[in-house]
């Protein structure tokens, strides 16, 4: 019977320089489906990037750290047209055909680009940006490095920094087994996303995380259906 009580590390298949290529674009794919349907990142952002700087009336640099296949960020260009607000949108990824492949995606909006980096030199790739949020990221990182991960990522905020991972659970693991054997086939969705699951995390996990990594008591850690923990924390340099 497989536990879940602690948090196991290890690494994806998708990652593997030596990944097929064509299974690695099928599975950016399938992972856009995830993101629509099950991440909560459209209703996470709104919430967290549209609507302050709709009631701020300015035009902010939202970084996406980790950005895959650049859906997400392709959705917050839409919703950004819609709602009459002005983005500077940059994505980084450790990949560089995940970065070719968000490009891609990402051709018609001239407001966004997509650059190679990682966590460890998010200072050297980009300043600073308005909002900086990630998803389904933070399980990549190994359990050393996590504290000082939150630390960078906090300070390339200036105002609000939002993640958004997976919550380590049985029930998780095993409605998601179902429903991925049958729907994302020919990928590595099925096999890396039951192991992501594994290296979720828990509310009290990451509120240890947290105040490891010096956020303010203003952070808040909190669990979301289905099987999310979202941390939303003041950026470094807020002022309020």
């Amino acid at each position: 019977m497989t536990s879940f009580q602690q948090r196991i590390f290890a690494a994806e298949t998708m990652d593997a320089a030596d990944s097929d290529a064509q299974r690695l674009e099928r599975s950016y794919s399938q992972l856009a489906v995830i993101n629509r349907w099950f991440s909560r990142m459209a209703a996470l952002l709104r919430q967290n990037v549209l609507m302050p700087a709709v009631r701020a009336g300015t035009s902010p640099t939202v970084l996406e750290v980790g950005c895959g296949g650049g859906d997400v960020l392709a959705w917050l260009a839409h919703a950004g047209r819609r709602s009459g607000i002005k983005l500077r949108l940059l994505g980084i990824d450790a990949d560089a055909r995940a970065v070719a492949h968000a490009r891609r995606r990402l051709a018609r909006f001239p407001e966004a680009s997509v650059e190679h980096g990682t966590i460890a030199n998010l200072d050297a790739v980009c300043p600073a940006a308005d909002y900086v949020f990630c998803n389904h990221v933070l399980h990549h990182v190994a359990p050393s490095d996590l504290d000082s991960a939150l630390r960078s990522l906090r300070a390339a905020a200036k105002r609000r920094l939002l993640v958004n991972d997976l919550e380590r659970s049985a029930a998780a693991y095993t409605l998601f087994s179902g429903l991925a054997r049958i729907a994302f086939r020919n990928s590595f969705v099925y096999d890396d996303g039951r192991l992501s699951i594994r290296k979720g995390f828990r509310v009290p996990e990451l509120v240890t995380a947290c105040a490891n990594a010096g956020f303010p008591r203003a952070s808040r850690v909190f669990r979301l259906f289905p099987w999310r923990v979202v941390v939303v924390a003041p950026g470094e340099h807020d002022s309020r």
